[in-house]
């Protein structure tokens, strides 16, 4: 019996959590409170309480399972080898799918959260954070000039925003490729720059000079 309570507990919580999730989706994450929740799945407040004690621990609940989509993802990036397709393969393996497009409106709503205090979204928000930084690093030592990856980042994040909210299909996979590319050509042309800005330390550039 005991068996069967753990496993309807698991199964009431992942239908809150989805609950919370589209509900964000749908209104934002500052329009959702845990009686929209609840109704949303015929559940009183009360039920959802005895899974989350406050909004803020299911928001953190939710904010958990973005964190473990985004390490899957990024543990075997950080193992990847700095051959010529590197790039891309990380790139294909980190957009698979379209898992990671649902957890875009809360990401973005704690990442724009600012207050004059500390509140139940500032630690959120400074998870967020360490988690960006953390995608930063990884890509960084994939780039051929790692001072870009910041700028990548922030490429992903608008394919994942505009896939979630429908302006981009499905399977951004797809554009692994060509964004690759794109960044290796910016690495390439950073350093025909920072040669032509000093012709003297750029051999290749001497040898290439009449």
């Amino acid at each position: 019996m005991a068996r069967h309570t753990r496993e309807d507990a698991a199964v009431t919580r992942a239908r809150i959590l989805a609950s919370a999730q589209q509900l964000i989706r749908d209104r934002g994450l500052h329009c959702v409170t845990v009686d929209d929740v609840a109704r949303a799945i015929g559940m009183t407040r009360g039920a959802v309480y005895g899974h989350f004690r406050s909004r803020a621990e299911l928001l953190g609940a939710l904010l958990a399972c973005a964190e473990a989509d985004f390490a899957a993802r990024l543990a075997p990036l950080a193992q990847g080898g700095a051959g010529p397709d590197a790039l891309a393969q990380a790139l294909q393996a980190f957009l698979h799918g379209d898992e990671l497009a649902r957890h875009v409106s809360l990401i973005a709503a704690l990442l724009q959260h600012k207050c004059g205090e500390a509140c139940e979204l500032c630690p959120l928000r400074e998870r967020v954070l360490r988690g960006v930084e953390s995608l930063r690093v990884t890509f960084a030592m994939l780039l051929p000039t790692p001072d870009l990856a910041g700028l990548l980042v922030a490429h992903l994040w608008g394919l994942l925003g505009a896939h979630a909210m429908h302006l981009a299909p499905a399977g951004l996979s797809g554009s692994a490729a060509a964004l690759a590319r794109l960044y290796q050509g910016r690495a390439l042309s950073a350093a025909r720059a920072s040669c032509l800005s000093d012709a003297t330390s750029c051999p290749a550039l001497m040898r290439d000079t009449p």
